[in-house]
């Protein structure tokens, strides 16, 4: 905060992304710079966010963000768009508006470099190919493990015996919930499958794809865009998702059908790696969809900035 303010001088434009300043600050801000703009980018579902800590003791210190009258505008990422009239009414304030979902591999090239697996990006999809990883955060309904472990307990009951691992991360906490270790005692993943169903913490994606499994197995609500499925799509990875966005792409399954998505994997199983060559052709057109390089992405935040200062 400090370095801000006695800096603040460098910036036209903030734009706080996953925090908040208080008001003292965004103030303080304002005073050194005249005209600097400061903007919250909304990264998360700030529904689904106050409505899990309003209703259940997490046993975390988390506060409810405050409104902030210094504040210039709220961005919402795309998919959160009709969360637009709650954020008005949450932050007394009409200037919200949905901008552009950007995305770069450079995070996850630089994963590929430090792993020294750069010219092996093509063919991760070949490495624990018959093992599923399920990657949801599991802090609240938006994006957790319940329906993915379903959809490998369907598969098993139709096809048991095929596939080689269940893996869930960030799962940690999760064998710590009552509820959860009786559900999953009463799944075939666990009683018919010895060492099958793994529950491991927070890893790389990329350690995760060579030493667990490369099938990607994820479920959202109302979280429909989201980095770990533009990687796993430039990783050419078979992704089974319900992301209405990418209906396209990867392997798709509407809403929470279990049984659509169980057949899904057994078509990856089947036909993933023999008709790779056009999957990774397809998944080019969504990543420059999304890419921050992409001229129309670029023009639209210029155009949203410019308005800013207007």
């Amino acid at each position: 905060k400090n370095f801000l303010i006695n800096h603040s001088f460098d910036f036209d434009l903030i734009i706080m992304m996953g925090f908040t300043f208080d008001e003292k600050v965004i103030t303080k801000v304002k005073e050194k710079k005249r005209g600097a703009k400061v903007v919250l980018l909304q990264c998360g579902n700030q529904f689904v966010e106050n409505m899990t800590y309003s209703l259940f003791d997490l046993k975390l210190k988390i506060s409810p963000l405050e409104r902030l009258n210094k504040i210039d505008q709220i961005w919402l990422l795309p998919h959160y768009k009709k969360n637009i009239p709650y954020m008005k009414t949450f932050f007394k304030t009409d200037n919200v508006i949905s901008v552009p979902y950007i995305w770069d591999s450079f995070f996850i090239d630089l994963q590929t470099r430090e792993n020294s697996n750069i010219q092996y990006k093509n063919k991760f999809y070949s490495l624990n190919n018959k093992s599923i990883s399920i990657l949801e955060p599991n802090l609240n309904s938006s994006k957790n493990c319940v329906l993915p472990l379903f959809i490998a307990e369907s598969f098993e009951q139709k096809f048991p015996n095929i596939l080689q691992s269940c893996n869930v991360f960030c799962g940690s906490h999760l064998v710590k919930n009552d509820y959860f270790i009786k559900t999953i005692l009463n799944m075939d993943i666990y009683k018919k499958r010895k060492d099958f169903l793994k529950i491991h913490s927070r890893l790389s994606f990329l350690e995760i794809i060579k030493n667990h499994g490369s099938i990607i197995v994820s479920h959202q609500q109302d979280n429909a865009l989201n980095y770990l499925y533009l990687e796993a799509l430039y990783l050419n990875l078979p992704l089974l998702h319900n992301s209405n966005f990418l209906k396209e792409y990867g392997y798709y399954y509407p809403d929470n059908d279990i049984e659509i998505a169980r057949d899904k994997i057994y078509l990856i199983l089947n036909q993933h790696s023999e008709n790779i060559d056009n999957y990774i052709e397809k998944n080019k057109k969504i990543l420059d969809q999304y890419s921050s390089k992409n001229n129309l992405n670029q023009n639209n935040y210029s155009k949203i900035i410019r308005g800013l200062f207007r």
